[in-house]
């Protein structure tokens, strides 16, 4: 079989016949890496695979231009390139501050990040480096099998120190402790040089080898100003198998950032001064950088000991730890997950260089695995203010005509944080008011409540329902802050529906008729009766009340649509509604997506709303939130991801979304599930 081990072999005996008398022996040699075709197949450099994709070949120096000419054009080649030198990124520090390692904690927010700490697996971290002592106490409890790719006869041993020092400092600061390694970090030594300098070729097979044999992270305490197609080959390949690659901006004081470090799916690191929170002297900076950790007078781990350093090596190596750390709190986010959170996350520097996002904080990152995109408060009340937050800066000042009288104001709509339909009814009265819903427990309007009325300076307050859903207390509160009062309502549910939708004059002869009894087909369909202005109704399942039914007839109304399925709204309601067209599917979660399919026609929503389908009173108020940034509200459940995904993939020009409630509405794992499904990420 030809193979193409055995074509590399010909390869080299074909240069070294082709310039036997005129090359001398002392001439300087260079690298070549080959890469070869493959059949359309995923290329990869696997160190355990007799039949490689990529080859090394050492050249004379003067002849390299014609031998890649020649390789070029060779039909098995897919491309060749020049070998590049790698460095270290280390300075030595001349004296070794014992005190250095509380410094680093309390520059990240360490030790406060480590009292929520929770690790939920095991984690394993490649150091692709100069090896590690394998024998050095702090570090050989976390130790596991890795390779010398100097000499794959030896252990990963470290002749250097550099890899050592950047091992204990991932050690230190992701959780490891001796006395409790049930959820340990497993340390990967990969030796990829011998002194600080090596070949990016022998870089890249570290590379593959760590994604092979199950690393998490990658830790590229090195670098070069060389890119290389087969360097971000071998970063693609650890992004798609979902591994985290960290790496050093460089030393140089320079404001072009090193590779690989400057590759955008890549974490890449600068220094700042441990104490001051400057850019460190001597690193590098630029549009490249994704954050910055401490880099002056680090002490860590050395041979036979210790010993302090200082470069963008050991920033590197702390910023590893801080994804480690995440990805032993969250196992289930993605490697592109966890170098997002590290850089939202990140305290922004005031600097005249460019150092990305900022100085990495651990607690910041874990407050963000909780909280990202999210709005929710400790309760549904709570929630309504942080969309309203979120989603208005000010009031304009609208009218209404009530009881004959027409109203002018700056308006807030309250409702019934436990009486459901009511917000869900008054969802085209936000939307033609341009007015936050707020909700209230039947007896308190909450202090957060009325700083937000406070802060939006509104001067009235339309009430939704009756008392028996907001008390005269709460009506007698907002008097006595000097708000004109509104309350509409009706004997029930179903009247007060109605009562509301008197207070718009709609141009429209459709409407939305959605179950009063079983909520989620309404809400999917708030934000559309809002910016259709569609009035929305409540029927029971087997009957539909005088007062609709009037309401229709009175406003004759051509096309009601009825949402949701027989379960919720028996056929019988189709005899006494005329004119209706049925939108359902097999459960809420396709009715959802069919009412998205139907009613938003231009598929063009930047932002999307998730809320959960079971227990939902943090979406109550979306309506109108939905209704002003034109976003579709998805109902999401843990088992329903396929139609989740087919709604999400329905809106290509997203660009982010917002999460209703706490972890109790949707779970962290389910929040960063929608998260991949939006980004399209790994």
């Amino acid at each position: 079989m030809f193979t193409r081990k055995v074509f590399s072999i010909l390869l080299l005996v074909l240069v070294s016949l082709a310039y036997p008398f005129t090359i001398s022996k002392a001439e300087d040699q260079v690298k070549l890496i080959v890469k070869y075709k493959n059949d359309g197949e995923v290329s990869a450099l696997s160190v355990d695979n007799e039949d490689d994709s990529i080859d090394v070949l050492s050249v004379p120096s003067s002849k390299a231009e014609e031998v890649i000419y020649n390789l070029q054009k060779q039909p098995n080649v897919e491309y060749v390139e020049r070998d590049r030198l790698v460095h270290v990124l280390e300075n030595t520090t001349s004296e070794a501050y014992q005190e250095s390692q509380q410094q680093i904690a309390a520059a990240i927010h360490n030790d406060e990040a480590m009292k929520r700490f929770s690790p939920k697996s095991s984690i394993t971290v490649a150091v692709v480096d100069s090896g590690v002592d394998l024998d050095h106490p702090d570090l050989e409890p976390y130790l596991i099998e890795g390779k010398n790719f100097i000499d794959e006869s030896q252990p990963p041993s470290d002749l250097n120190g550099h890899g050592t020092h950047v091992a204990g400092l991932i050690n230190s600061f992701s959780g490891n402790s001796k006395t409790e390694t049930v959820h340990k970090v497993n340390l990967m030594p990969i030796k990829v040089f011998d002194d600080n300098t090596g070949y990016m070729s022998t870089i890249i097979k570290g590379i593959y080898y760590a994604v092979d044999h199950g690393a998490d992270v990658i830790n590229l305490s090195l670098g070069s100003y060389y890119t290389m197609r087969s360097l971000q080959e071998a970063i693609d390949y650890a992004v798609s198998n979902d591994v985290l690659l960290v790496s050093a901006a460089g030393n140089d004081y320079d404001d072009t950032v090193m590779f690989p470090a400057a590759y955008e799916d890549v974490l890449g690191v600068a220094s700042i001064d441990t104490k001051t929170f400057e850019k460190a002297p001597f690193s590098n900076y630029g549009f490249q950088v994704s954050v910055a950790a401490p880099g002056t007078n680090i002490y860590s781990t050395w041979i036979d000991g210790y010993k302090a350093m200082e470069g963008t090596s050991m920033s590197t190596a702390i910023a590893s730890s801080l994804g480690v750390m995440l990805r032993q709190q969250a196992p289930y986010l993605t490697g592109l997950q966890v170098k997002r959170i590290i850089e939202q996350s990140a305290v922004p520097l005031q600097s005249e260089y460019d150092l990305g996002h900022g100085t990495i904080n651990a607690l910041n990152a874990l407050d963000t695995i909780e909280n990202n995109n999210r709005l929710s408060g400790i309760t549904s009340v709570e929630t309504s203010v942080e969309i309203s937050k979120n989603n208005w800066d000010e009031l304009s000042e609208r009218s209404i005509t009530w009881k004959n009288n027409r109203i002018s104001g700056r308006f807030i709509i309250l409702a019934s944080g436990d009486k459901f339909p009511d917000s869900l009814a008054a969802s085209p009265l936000s939307s033609y008011l341009d007015s936050p819903i707020l909700l209230v427990k039947k007896h308190t309007l909450s202090e957060r409540v009325k700083e937000e009325i406070s802060r939006l300076n509104a001067d009235s307050v339309i009430i939704i329902g009756g008392e028996s859903a907001i008390s005269g207390e709460v009506d007698s509160e907002l008097k006595e802050i000097n708000l004109k009062t509104i309350r509409v309502s009706g004997i029930n549910r179903y009247e007060t529906a109605v009562e509301v939708n008197k207070l718009i004059p709609y141009s429209t002869d459709k409407v939305f008729v959605a179950s009063g009894e079983n909520y989620p087909d309404a809400l999917s369909v708030a934000a559309y009766s809002g910016s259709y202005q569609y009035p929305v109704l409540f029927v029971k399942k087997n009957e539909v009340s005088d007062k609709v039914a009037h309401y229709i007839k009175d406003h004759q109304v051509s096309k009601v649509y009825l949402i949701g399925g027989q379960n919720v709204l028996s056929d019988s309601i189709t005899t006494d509604i005329p004119n209706s067209e049925r939108v359902a599917g097999a459960d809420r979660y396709e009715t959802n997506y069919l009412v998205h399919s139907k009613f938003d026609k231009s598929n063009t929503a930047r932002d999307l709303i998730f809320a959960t389908g079971e227990n939902f009173p943090d979406a109550l108020t979306a309506s109108g939130m939905a209704s002003k940034t034109g976003s579709p509200i998805i109902l999401v459940k843990e088992n329903k991801l396929p139609v989740i995904k087919k709604a999400i993939e329905s809106y290509p020009e997203r660009q982010g979304y917002h999460i209703l409630g706490g972890p109790q509405a949707i779970s962290l794992e389910m929040a960063w599930n929608l998260d991949k499904l939006v980004y399209n990420a790994n």
